[in-house]
């Protein structure tokens, strides 16, 4: 797949060149639809990038030939119920010292951050976010930066519904109750592909260590466990939030991405009111904060789990005003809602266990 040019290289793209881009295969009547489809999204996307008032631009990607509907059903994360409270809960300290600017892409002693990965067609964007932090954790308590089995926690967390959607604390319990998760290469992501975003296609839990029996080194096989998660208190609170980016580590979130499907570069700000601005959707790993030097917005950064040709090579920058904004029942607060809830696990170096 070839990259799609940047916002200001736009002039005279067109759906032609965009098939032959992203390899699309589209045919007959679909091949119109998908045409029209885009040429509504290509104009918004060009009358945004006109208005100099905007503080991000909007791009062309994999999302271009969809509809808000279509991508509105992409986001999966769902609020699971009846989880266990959190086993520690992180309130910041008075005068606790927190820096300027916290970019956990930059930590290089020990790396903190995996790279990008791409959830695909699967709806397992909490799974992305449970794991993204467990990697994360595990790296600042030993100094190694894993690669996790996103598939394990998809496949295997039973009480969550796989591709079809749930909640990255889910995957914490279900490491936390089975002993250990294993690595990526040993258990790799397959349901990048699946048909249609539901538990029913999602690949079946398998116990991967019997297919290494012939060999002498399980202990390769599994490499972090889980003995509870931590939370942010209070909730909604950017306050809290800066300092428990500052002081403990990256952590898990759920936003509201339905505006997020253009974006390209920029700090993203709301829209208004609208209620695609609050209808959290969607699991991501929040990784520091900073402000921008040009134009001194402040922003929060997202990792995203939609590859690399998305946004800022992945990420996403939310803006981080003096006053976060927060829906009218003021139960969910930030740009995008980033501040409704922020999750981290606890973790360990785990022994070989079966699962």
């Amino acid at each position: 797949m070839a990259a799609s040019p940047k916002w200001h290289q736009l002039d005279g793209y067109t759906f032609e060149k965009f098939v032959k881009d992203h390899r699309r295969s589209y045919t007959g009547a679909e091949y119109k639809k998908r045409e029209q489809i885009f040429n509504e999204n290509f104009a918004a996307i060009r009358k945004h990038n006109s208005d100099k008032t905007q503080t991000y631009k909007k791009g062309v990607n994999a999302f271009t030939d969809v509809t808000k509907e279509e991508f509105k059903a992409y986001n999966r994360y769902a609020k699971a119920k009846d989880l266990p409270p959190p086993t520690e809960v992180h309130r910041a300290a008075p005068g606790a010292s927190v820096p300027d600017t916290k970019d956990y892409r930059l930590n290089v002693n020990p790396r903190v951050l995996t790279d990008i990965k791409n959830q695909g067609m699967c709806g397992n964007c909490w799974a992305h976010s449970s794991v993204e932090s467990l990697e994360s954790y595990f790296a600042m308590q030993t100094g190694q930066l894993p690669t996790l089995s996103t598939q394990q926690i998809t496949s295997c967390a039973e009480f969550m519904n796989g591709c079809g959607g749930g909640d990255a604390v889910a995957g914490w319990i279900y490491v936390n109750n089975t002993g250990s998760i294993t690595s990526e290469w040993a258990y790799p992501f397959v349901d990048i592909f699946v048909p249609e975003m539901s538990k029913s296609v999602t690949a079946p839990c398998k116990n991967i260590t019997k297919e290494f029996k012939p060999f002498g080194w399980f202990n390769e096989l599994t490499e972090v466990g889980v003995n509870g998660y931590g939370s942010v208190s209070p909730a909604n609170d950017a306050k809290a939030a800066k300092e428990a980016l500052a002081n403990v580590g990256p952590m898990s979130i759920s936003v509201a991405a339905l505006g997020w499907k253009d974006y390209e570069s920029g700090v993203y700000q709301n829209n208004g009111n609208s209620t695609d601005d609050w209808s959290i959707d969607h699991a991501v790993q929040m990784v520091g904060y900073g402000t921008d030097s040009a134009s001194g917005q402040n922003y929060w950064i997202v990792k995203n789990s939609w590859g690399t040709l998305w946004g800022e090579d992945g990420f996403i920058k939310l803006d981080r005003p003096a006053q976060e904004p927060c829906n009218f029942f003021g139960n969910v607060c930030g740009t995008s809602g980033c501040l409704n809830g922020l999750n981290y696990p606890s973790v360990y170096q785990a022994k070989t266990k079966y699962f």
